[in-house]
């Protein structure tokens, strides 16, 4: 036999093989074109949850062997690839019995080469690959596309068989040891049944709610007067000081802006407005009064910000061109109310943004968090330091990282998709002034120490060009890495290189340099408020074996040894950064884990001199015990100025400090979750399994502990504060550091602006809901009586967005996420209905070929029929589904 596959071997190497050992650019093209992967998932119970099983199928649809050679493929594998062997190896592991040999190369980066062993893979031919992965993968989009082959010396390609968004060659999730994490995994695919009994929400063929968010009093109602506001002789009116809000005004309606006029008026002023027993007049407090007989609408408000959320309740009355009579008063629940996007892992063209913010202030959400970096990619042009784009900007095959960041994420071996782009300041400032002119501040993010890949390589590559000009103070002057660390760690994302150094002085020039620049973009168009510096997840083991911090922590008086000194380090690192953007009158934002130190415990607040720290509160995994950090955090903020500590500067000694805490918790409040917990729907799912509108919708951000449902694997949390605390359940004492609430969207996979839209929307609604507007059943201390109204509440919601909302961003070009219809057949009927009543369910008995509405009758109907919902103006299907009649 061996004498025959040596044989086999010449012949194919002389005659009839693509390549051996040499390859050559046409090889690769061959390899790229003709290789085709399957990717099945094959068991996550086999190993409890810590490893679950693999089947990559090699299959060649040319006309020639695919043998042996110095090729490799390289694949974003978002959990590691035979973790015991391959972690911490930079050598990589032979896959027993393969001939192939698979490398963690850095982040969800591998790479699989052949080994001498590897046998041909002939035309026609088709070979399974058994590998295990750490953990498990229950939906399709754990697997990233865009597998690519590589040579040295050659121009990688794209696999075809891998290439673009459709993921045809992820296998089937067809059975509970694929879709289930393992076996105590309560979650299953939800059938047509189940949902329709989920849904379960009465049609009132109406809108629900006048305007969203939910104003605080509406008066004086009535749909059977109403203006028209398409007569054309219709004009607002506003003085200098609202010039601004009545042009938005007037052209969304088509209409002149004036100061004077004899003519149909919409009339914008600054007053006094109250709103019930608020107290004190909030300064986004504003009147709406539409007063059909007169033809006339006033809109009053305590300021120009306050007078531009009355515009956009009118815009809401008014989207059909007619406003009934109506008098609201109103005001919001929180301050901040905001939308974090992740635009480092992928970016989204200014385009999409200008979008996000006209949405955004259309719900009268005022703050847009811009993740502007992470480790794989730096998104802002930095005036000084180019590197931080020519290169830390662009994802590439690049193994060395000289020209680029190596490929992340699925963005393939070419820099022309959503791992390569970032604003240049002309494009930031215009995102700046689009926001300004809508009222939301932009609050940029620069995540370090942690997270710090991408700028870490652009340093490197900025430190080589000086040192190759022999200027080795210009070469140092913003290094963030220490060349003599041989610290081994991995981050949660599987970087080994991605912390930022707080034991050199030029980490700190580096940071400067940002704060001074950013601010600079912003001064004359929009103020920086607050830098924003991330500050999470910084790996166990970062800088333990970093002379530069042996060194610091023997002067700051720091055991090196001790198990907590990376945390340590990260505080001295805080200190620092607060230091420096209070210099420059700024507040701080941080990631919760960025201001907590050992065991959870708040840093000192007297240490950071910025009038306002907010923490960002995200980590509420039930199970996991952190669940009160939000609470800690608020009641760790401090009032008095006399808690400043030594060292900080004596002029603050008259100012009010506080901490201040944005809730953005994981469970609810993370629109990277799928909506169902279905292998088909996209997004991660390590919080919870899913999180659909609902879930959003019924956030209580006063009464945290009420919000734990389920645990991550779907059994019911009773009395978390009893059962799963035992009693320790940390109480709000300082409810006034309650600063808002948040929505965050990580990209790790959305890679499309409409992936993009369908994640965020229409749960960006809820979220609007909940930070403006604090519903009645939210103080409802019997958990039944809460459960019915808050069941009576949504009803209205869901209403308004099936019968208005949903059709509004139709307009805006949004594609937003259409529920899955649920179903159910009863005496022969086939019923159907949606989680947003007024949209559209349809049917098809040709797999999708022609479509039909589903009656509120039924249909009676027989075989296998394919179900689906229409989006709002009809452009667009959801998920399908199949339901046997």
């Amino acid at each position: 036999m061996r004498v025959l596959y040596l044989y086999l071997v010449v012949a194919f190497c002389g005659y009839n093989s693509v390549y051996c050992q040499s390859v050559s650019q046409s090889t690769l093209d061959y390899i790229a074109a003709n290789l085709g992967i399957r990717y099945d998932v094959l068991d996550n119970f086999q190993d409890s949850w810590r490893s679950y099983k693999v089947q990559l199928t090699l299959s060649n649809a040319g006309s020639q062997a695919i043998a042996n050679g110095d090729w490799s493929i390289y694949l974003c594998h978002i959990r590691v690839i035979e973790p015991v062997h391959t972690k911490h190896n930079p050598d990589g592991y032979v896959l027993p019995g393969y001939g192939l040999k698979v490398t963690h190369v850095n982040g969800c980066q591998h790479r699989i080469q052949p080994t001498a062993d590897f046998k041909p893979l002939l035309p026609g031919d088709s070979r399974p690959v058994l590998f295990n992965a750490e953990n498990w993968a229950v939906a399709k989009t754990d697997v990233m596309p865009n597998f690519y082959v590589a040579a040295e010396g050659l121009q990688a390609r794209t696999i075809t068989s891998t290439s673009g968004e459709s993921l045809d060659f992820v296998g089937p999730f067809d059975n509970k040891f694929k879709w289930k994490r393992f076996d105590p995994d309560k979650y299953n695919p939800f059938t047509p049944e189940e949902r329709f009994a989920k849904n379960n929400v009465t049609d009132l063929k109406r809108p629900g709610l006048l305007v969203l968010p939910s104003p605080s009093e509406v008066t004086g109602y009535d749909p059977h007067q109403q203006v028209n506001l398409l007569t054309g002789d219709w004009e607002v009116i506003a003085g200098d000081e609202l010039k601004n809000e009545a042009a938005f005004l007037a052209e969304k309606l088509g209409i002149r802006a004036v100061s004077f006029s004899q003519f149909r008026q919409i009339k914008l002023q600054l007053g006094d407005v109250a709103v019930g027993n608020l107290g004190n007049p909030s300064k986004e407090a504003y009147s709406l009064e539409v007063d059909a007989a007169a033809e006339r609408i006033l809109i009053t408000g305590v300021t120009p910000l306050a007078v531009f959320w009355g515009v956009q309740s009118l815009l809401s009355l008014g989207h059909s061109g007619y406003v009934p009579k109506v008098t609201i008063r109103d005001a919001p629940r929180f301050e901040y109310r905001g939308m974090e996007i992740d635009l480092g892992r992928n970016f989204m063209p200014k385009s999409e943004i200008l979008k996000l913010i006209d949405a955004t202030s259309m719900y009268k959400l005022n703050k847009l968090h811009l993740h502007l970096t992470d480790d794989e990619g730096w998104r802002l042009e930095i005036p000084g330091l180019p590197e931080l784009t020519t290169l830390g900007s662009k994802r590439c095959h690049d193994p060395k990282e000289h020209d680029c960041i190596d490929s992340q994420l699925g963005s393939g071996p070419g820099t022309g998709n959503s791992g390569t782009g970032y604003y240049t300041v002309s494009e930031y400032r215009d995102i700046l002034r689009y926001a300004r002119d809508r009222h939301v501040e932009v609050i940029p993010e620069f995540d370090m120490p942690g997270h710090g890949h991408a700028a870490i390589k652009a340093m490197q590559s900025r430190y080589r060009k000086y040192l190759a000009m022999g200027d080795k103070y210009k070469a140092n002057q913003y290094i963030l890495s220490d060349p003599l660390d041989k610290s081994e760690y991995l981050s949660v994302q599987f970087f080994t290189d991605n912390a930022i150094n707080p034991c050199l002085e030029s980490t700190y020039e580096f940071i400067e340099h940002i704060v001074f620049q950013v601010r600079r973009m912003h001064f004359d168009v929009q103020p920086l408020k607050t830098f924003h510096f991330g500050g999470d997840e910084v790996a166990h083991g970062a800088w333990t074996k970093s002379p530069a911090c042996a060194a610091l922590a023997q002067k700051l008086g720091l055991n090196f040894t001790s198990p907590s000194i990376v945390k340590d380090l990260k505080e001295y690192f805080v200190r620092r950064v607060s230091k420096i953007t209070s210099k420059y009158c700024l507040d701080l934002g941080s990631w919760e884990d960025g201001v907590l130190g050992v065991k959870d415990k708040p840093y000192d607040r007297g240490y950071l001199p910025n009038r306002n720290v907010y923490a960002y509160a995200w980590d509420n995994v039930w199970e996991w015990g952190h669940g009160s950090r939000a609470y800690k955090l608020a009641n760790a903020g401090y009032k008095a100025s006399h808690f400043f500590r030594a060292g900080i500067d004596k002029t603050f000694s008259s100012i009010n400090v506080a901490a201040q805490v944005v809730m953005t918790q994981a469970t609810h409040l993370y629109f990277d979750h799928p909506y169902e917990p279905d292998p088909e729907e996209r997004g991660y799912y390590w919080a919870p399994r899913y999180i659909d509108t609902r879930k959003t919708f019924g956030f209580m951000p006063d009464n945290l502990y009420a919000n734990a449902d389920f645990t991550r694997m779907g059994d019911p949390i009773v009395d978390l504060c009893q059962t799963m605390y035992k009693g320790q359940c940390v109480p709000l004492k300082e409810p006034n550091n309650i600063a808002g609430m948040a929505g965050a969207l990580w990209s790790e996979t959305v890679r499309t602006p409409s992936q993009l839209q369908s994640m965020i929307y229409p749960r960006l609604l809820a979220l609007a809901e909940r930070a403006w507007h604090k519903a009645c059943w939210e103080i409802e201390s019997d958990v039944t009586e809460r459960s019915r109204l808050q069941v009576m509440d949504w009803e209205m919601f869901a209403n308004a967005l099936g019968y208005k909302e949903l059709l509004r961003l139709d307009q805006m070009r949004i594609d937003y996420h259409i529920p899955v219809p649920g179903a159910v057949v009863k005496n022969g009927v086939l019923m159907t209905d949606v989680a947003f009543p007024g949209l559209v369910v349809q049917y098809s008995v040709d797999n999708g070929k022609t479509w039909s509405d589903v009656t509120s009758a039924g249909i009676r109907v027989s075989g296998e029929i394919v179900l689906a919902t229409r989006s709002a103006d009809r452009r667009r299907l959801s998920r399908r589904i199949k339901i046997k009649v």
